[in-house]
């Protein structure tokens, strides 16, 4: 005789799977509905609720791929990939590198738009903590600066693309067909950065040395090593310009 768990592992390979209704249904009982009926309903209902889900996480990537081939590749994921632990807030972590791996889409990059929309969830539901502002750093002696260490904001997330995927996210935002266009001839390599420091998710781009630096930053060096490796790929870069912009940006949760 199954044990719980074997049953409830057929059950969820039933849902998920309509080849195996015959032989899961033979444990159903039949109270009225019968037991294909009842499985069909369950799955039904799993399926659309996850599905929705996804398209509520990821609703510029939706747009980018087209609603039918979003379902086709979300319902895909869904069978793949179910949930493994009862929090739905944390389901679709994996979704964006299933998008890279479903094949050609109509509009290329669109996995790291996903990705980009993962971050702002993830940045959403993220701890909470104060942001270092500018005037905490007064107290500090100028001539020890070289040697602060800063505490990212845990809300914080970097996101590299080999495309235009701020262009193509905020053109997919504004429903703008004329924005794809544009993006992808002209808009070439992007990257983001993410971050909640208040109430509000914040989206906007960083350049690829002022990324290193939050990288090196992120790894515990001290401010004067990381300036030294976002100057070694970007001579021209302006460290003051960056520290404010992130100061007034709210990526900094201390510093020591």
């Amino acid at each position: 005789m199954p044990t719980l768990r074997e049953v409830q592992a057929a059950f969820t390979q039933g849902v998920l799977d309509p080849s195996l209704t015959g032989r899961v249904a033979s444990g159903i009982v039949d109270d009225g509905i019968a037991p294909e009926g009842r499985l069909a309903l369950y799955r039904n209902n799993v399926l659309l609720s996850l599905r929705r889900l996804l398209e509520g996480t990821f609703p510029a990537t939706r747009w980018l791929l087209g609603p039918d081939r979003f379902v086709e590749i979300a319902l895909a994921f869904i069978r793949s990939a179910p949930p493994n632990r009862p929090q739905l807030l944390a389901y679709g972590a994996n979704f964006p590198a299933f998008v890279e791996r479903a094949g050609p889409t109509s509009v290329v990059h669109v996995a790291d738009v996903a990705r980009l929309e993962w971050a702002r969830e993830e940045a959403y539901y993220a701890p909470d903590a104060p942001p270092l502002a500018a005037a905490d750093l007064r107290a500090i002696p100028r001539a020890r600066y070289a040697q602060l260490r800063f505490d990212l904001h845990p809300s914080l997330r970097l996101i590299r693309s080999r495309g235009p995927v701020l262009s193509l996210w905020q053109a997919a935002v504004d429903g703008s067909t004329e924005g794809i266009s544009a993006a992808l001839p002209e808009a070439g390599r992007e990257q983001a950065l993410v971050v909640r420091p208040e109430m509000r998710v914040t989206t906007r781009p960083i350049a690829a040395a002022d990324l290193l630096l939050l990288d090196a930053l992120g790894e515990g060096l001290p401010l004067a090593e990381a300036a030294a490796r976002a100057q070694a790929l970007d001579a021209g870069f302006d460290l003051q310009a960056a520290l404010a912009l992130h100061l007034a940006g709210g990526s900094f949760a201390g510093c020591r």
